[in-house]
C-alpha cells in the first residue's frame, strides 16, 4: 500500500519514537545490572577494609596479651597469685588510647589470680569471664577466644578477648577486655546509606557492633539469619543480593571470615539508595522520549503544513537573496565610499597616520607616512617596518611599541636623519581593542617637531637669561640699601641721644627689614616668592642684634606657619613685624627688664592671622590705635596691616598682643612652591616609530 506524501513524516515520526523507546529500555536495563555490579563492587571494597581494620585492632589486643604472657613467664617469681606488684605490672601494659581497659590473670578452672582492676570492678565482670572460660573450654585448640561483650554502663561494652598461657602457667589463660568503641567509630564514619547496615559477628552468631548502633539487637543470637545458614557454609567471603527478612527491604551487602580471628563482618546498602540515580534516569528517559515524541509528531505535522508552502517560500527565499545581493552591493559601495573618505582627510592632514595589526603589518597609511618612508602605498601595506627600512629603531621606540600591544597608549620623541636632514618625530600610539580587552592592532599618528623643539630650546635660553637679569636686580637693589642703611647709620652715630637718632634708628631698621626680602629672593631658587619662616627667623635674629636684645635679657620667638609670599606682599610683612617688635623693644621693658616677644603667623582660611605678643607692662591706660597721640611706628604699622587686606588691632592681657588677620596674605593665589619642579620632560621612553 503506498503511503501519501503527506502521511510520510508521520510513520517516520512512530518508528522513530518505537526505536527510541526500545533503545532506552535496553539502556536502562543495561544500567541497572552495571549498577548492581558496582553496588556489589563497593560493598565488597568496604568489608576488605573492614576486616583489615578489625584485624588490626585484634591484633593489638593479641599483642598485649603477648607482653602480658612473656611479664608471667620470665619473672616467675614475682608472677605469684594476687601479687600486687604484679597487678601493677598488668595495669602499666595497658595502651593509653584505651583499647584494653584491663588485663586479667586465670587458672586452668577460670579463677581470677591476678588483674589489673579493682576488685570491686572485677566483681562486676565475673559473668563476662564465666561465658568465655565456658568457650575456652569447649575450644582447647583455639589460640584466640573471642567471648559474648557486656555493657557495664549504657553504650560502653566490654570484648573479652584471651589465650592460653603455655610453659610453666599452662593450663592458665590471659584475658583482655576491649572496648568496641575502637571498632564503633571507623563504622560511624562509614556512609552507607538510609537503609544500610554495618555488623561484626562472633562465629557463633553473637553480634558485637553494628552502625547504625542498636543495642537491642545485642540480646539476640543471629545463627538462624542466612549469612550463617547459607552463605558462610558455602564460602568464607561473598558479595550478596537478596531481600532481608528483619525488614523486607532489598540490599547487597558482603561479609568477610577474619584469618586468625573468630569475628565475621558483613556490610550492606539498600538497593533502593543503589538504584536512586537509575530510577530518575527512568524519569528522565520517559520525559525525554515523551518530549522527543511530542516534537517528533508536532514536527511530522509542520512537515506536513509546510509541503504545501514549499513552493512559495523557495519563491520568498530567491527574492530575499536578490535583495541581500543588492544591500550586499549598496553595502560595498558605502564601504568603498568610507574609504575614500578617510583617504582624503587623513591624505590632507599634517600628519603620518597608520595602522598596523597585532604581527606590527601595515594595514593604513596615509599620503604622508608614504612620502616619510619613501614608497608607495601598495608597497607599504602587509609590510612591517623592518622589511621597508634597515634603520633599527630606537631602544625606548622598541620598549613603548611593546607596551602598546599590551594595551597601554604611548607617546614617544625620536630623532631620525632622512635625506641628510635631522628630524625630530613626536609620535603617539593608542591600542585597538575588542569587547575583550585584547589588543588587535595599533593606531599610530605623528608630526615633526623640530621646529618646535628648536623654538623651546629659545624660549628656554630667553627664561635663564631673565632670571639671571633678575638676580643682578635684587642683588643690587639689596646693595644699594645696605649703602643706604650704612648712610643712615654714619649719620645716627653723628647725632646725639634723642628723638633725632632714635627716628635715624628706626629708619635704618626699616630699610633692613626692605633689604632683608630682596637679599632672600636673590639667594632663593624661586624669584617669585619668599618663605615667610625662613625670612621672619632671619628679620627677628637681626632686630635682635641690632637692638641688643640678648643682652638686655629679651628673646624673640618666632611661631611661623609654613607660608610663602610674593614680594608685594613680603615687603609690607616685612616692615610690619619690625614696627611692632621694635615698639614692644622700645615700651614693654623699661628699667632693664627681661621677658620674651613671640611673633606667631598661622594660615587661615581667610589668609593669615599675625600676632605680635610680649609679657612686658602692657599698654598704658586708655591706649587706642586709632588716637592721634600715636607714635609714627604704630601709624605705619595700621597702614600697613591695612595694604595686606587686614586691620590691626591692639590688647593688654600678661603684656601687650597685637593682632591682625591679613587676607592677602598666605591666600590660595599665593601658595606655589618656593623650588617648583622643572617642567617635565617629553616621555622619551614610550610611543610609536
Amino acid at each position: 500500500m503506498k503511503i501519501g506524501s503527506r502521511w510520510q513524516p508521520a510513520v517516520v515520526a512512530a518508528l522513530a519514537i518505537l526505536a527510541l523507546t526500545g533503545f532506552a529500555a535496553y539502556d536502562l536495563a543495561r544500567e541497572r545490572a552495571a549498577t548492581v555490579a558496582e553496588a556489589k563492587a563497593n560493598t565488597a571494597n568496604l568489608a576488605r577494609l573492614l576486616q583489615a581494620h578489625a584485624e588490626q585492632t585484634l591484633r593489638r589486643v593479641d599483642a598485649r596479651l603477648a607482653l602480658a604472657a612473656d611479664r608471667l613467664l620470665l619473672e616467675p617469681a614475682s608472677a605469684a597469685p594476687g601479687s600486687a606488684a604484679l597487678a601493677d605490672d598488668l595495669r602499666k601494659l595497658l595502651p593509653r588510647d584505651g583499647l584494653v581497659s584491663a588485663l586479667i590473670w586465670l587458672d586452668a578452672d577460670g579463677q581470677v589470680l591476678s588483674s589489673s582492676l579493682a576488685p570491686q570492678a572485677l566483681a562486676a565482670v565475673s559473668s563476662l569471664l564465666q561465658d568465655w572460660q565456658a568457650r575456652r573450654l569447649a575450644k582447647p585448640a583455639a589460640r584466640i577466644i573471642v567471648g559474648r561483650q557486656q555493657a557495664f554502663q549504657p553504650g560502653q561494652w566490654q570484648l573479652p578477648i584471651g589465650r592460653a598461657l603455655p610453659g610453666p602457667a599452662a593450663g592458665g589463660s590471659l584475658v583482655a577486655l576491649m572496648e568496641t568503641a575502637s571498632l564503633q567509630t571507623l563504622f560511624d564514619s562509614v556512609d552507607t546509606g538510609r537503609s544500610g547496615f554495618i555488623s561484626v559477628f562472633l562465629d557463633d552468631g553473637w553480634l558485637l557492633a553494628n552502625a547504625p548502633r542498636d543495642d537491642a539487637l545485642f540480646a539476640r543470637n543471629w545463627l538462624d539469619a542466612a549469612l550463617f545458614k547459607q552463605h558462610l557454609p558455602a564460602a568464607r567471603s561473598g558479595s550478596v543480593q537478596q531481600v532481608m527478612a528483619r525488614d523486607g527491604a532489598e540490599r547487597v551487602y558482603s561479609y568477610r571470615t577474619l584469618t586468625d580471628y573468630p569475628l565475621v563482618v558483613s556490610i550492606g546498602i539498600s538497593m533502593t539508595d543503589a538504584l536512586t540515580e537509575w530510577r530518575q534516569r527512568i524519569v528522565w528517559d520517559a520525559v525525554l522520549l515523551g518530549g522527543v515524541g511530542s516534537a517528533l509528531l508536532l514536527a511530522a505535522a509542520g512537515m506536513a503544513r509546510s509541503i504545501g508552502r514549499r513552493e512559495a517560500a523557495e519563491r520568498r527565499a530567491a527574492d530575499t537573496a536578490r535583495q541581500a545581493q543588492a544591500s550586499i552591493s549598496a553595502a560595498r559601495d558605502a564601504a568603498q565610499q568610507s574609504a575614500h573618505f578617510l583617504h582624503t582627510i587623513t591624505d590632507n592632514l599634517p600628519l603620518c597616520i597608520a595602522y598596523v595589526d597585532q604581527a606590527l603589518r601595515f594595514s593604513f597609511v596615509n599620503r604622508a607616512q608614504c612620502e616619510r618612508l619613501g614608497l608607495p602605498r601598495e608597497a607599504i601595506i602587509g609590510k612591517t617596518r623592518q622589511e621597508l627600512s634597515d634603520v633599527d629603531l630606537p631602544a625606548h621606540v622598541s620598549r613603548a611599541v611593546s607596551l602598546v600591544q599590551l594595551g597601554q597608549a604611548q607617546q614617544v620623541i625620536f630623532e631620525e636623519f632622512r635625506q641628510g636632514r635631522r628630524q625630530v618625530m613626536e609620535a603617539f600610539m593608542a591600542p585597538d581593542t575588542d569587547a575583550a580587552g585584547t589588543v588587535k592592532g595599533v593606531y599610530l599618528a605623528a608630526t615633526d617637531v623640530t621646529e618646535r623643539q628648536a623654538q623651546q630650546a629659545r624660549i628656554e635660553q630667553a627664561l635663564a637669561e631673565r632670571e639671571t637679569l633678575l638676580r643682578e636686580v635684587y642683588h643690587r637693589v639689596k646693595n644699594n640699601l645696605q649703602v643706604i642703611q650704612s648712610l643712615l647709620n654714619l649719620q645716627r652715630r653723628a647725632l646725639p641721644e634723642g628723638q633725632a637718632r632714635s627716628a635715624l634708628s628706626d629708619s635704618i631698621q626699616r630699610v633692613q627689614a626692605m633689604a632683608l626680602v630682596h637679599e632672600k629672593l636673590y639667594q632663593a631658587g624661586n624669584l617669585a616668592a619668599i618663605d615667610l619662616p625662613d625670612y621672619t627667623a632671619d628679620l627677628l635674629r637681626r632686630l635682635g642684634e641690632s637692638t641688643d636684645a640678648s643682652q638686655r635679657g629679651i628673646t624673640l620667638s618666632p611661631r611661623i606657619d609654613p607660608i610663602i609670599a610674593a614680594l608685594q606682599e613680603a615687603v609690607p610683612f616685612g616692615l610690619l613685624v619690625t614696627e611692632l617688635v621694635t615698639n614692644s623693644l622700645k615700651h614693654a621693658f623699661p628699667a632693664g627688664g627681661r621677658g620674651n616677644i613671640e611673633v606667631a603667623l598661622r594660615q587661615t582660611a581667610q589668609g593669615s592671622l599675625l600676632v605680635v605678643q610680649d609679657n612686658g607692662v602692657g599698654l598704658p591706660d586708655g591706649f587706642c590705635l586709632g588716637a592721634l597721640g600715636n607714635s609714627m611706628g604704630l601709624q605705619l604699622a595700621t597702614s600697613l596691616a591695612q595694604q595686606l587686606g587686614g586691620e590691626l588691632q591692639a590688647s593688654s592681657q600678661h603684656g601687650a598682643c597685637f593682632t591682625a588677620s591679613l587676607k592677602r596674605l598666605g591666600s590660595a593665589d599665593d601658595a606655589q612652591p618656593l623650588h617648583p619642579p622643572p617642567a617635565p620632560a617629553a616621555a622619551r621612553s614610550q610611543g610609536p616609530p
